[in-house]
């Protein structure tokens, strides 16, 4: 059964508490991510996401330049362990209705999931699924599913 390590994203992006808004949302415009692991030491404090920003910063008319991420991020984060099962990640997301899930190792930050990496392993898996099965199809009606590659071998 494959795990939260195999879909995961280990390259994190991290922010401190004390870091501005503005701060923040330059890193995350630069690696094009949605979201930031808010830290303290290897301590979760919170999750800044775009949603964050839009909600708790420009709709509130905070001066991203002054506003600290400890008074905008989101604080009741849920997370999940790097060796539960895939299926566990779907549940989170379904039932508390979040975009992105921290995943820790031993309690310790070790890498971030959001929904798209999820589904894009999960798209990946079907592809290669119905792949396999196209395969096994073509095997079992005598049709080389090589032939297109070299020729016709000798026929």
């Amino acid at each position: 059964m494959a795990s939260v390590a195999a879909l995961m994203v280990t390259e994190m992006v991290t922010a401190s508490p004390t870091e501005t808004v503005a701060e923040v949302a330059r890193r995350m415009a630069d690696n094009k991510i949605g979201a930031v692991l808010v830290v303290d030491g290897q301590r979760i404090e919170g999750v800044f996401s775009e949603r964050d920003l839009l909600n708790r910063v420009v709709a509130d008319f905070r001066n991203p330049e002054t506003t600290k991420l400890e008074h905008v991020c989101t604080r009741d984060i849920v997370t999940i362990d790097v060796k539960a099962p895939v299926k566990t990640v779907l549940d989170i997301f379904r039932e508390k209705k979040i975009r992105h899930l921290p995943v820790v190792d031993g309690g310790k930050p070790v890498g971030i999931l959001s929904v798209r990496d999820f589904l894009e392993y999960l798209v990946g898996g079907l592809e290669r699924y119905i792949d396999d099965l196209r395969y096994k199809r073509e095997l079992a009606e005598g049709v080389d599913p090589y032939d297109h590659i070299g020729g016709s071998y000798g026929k």
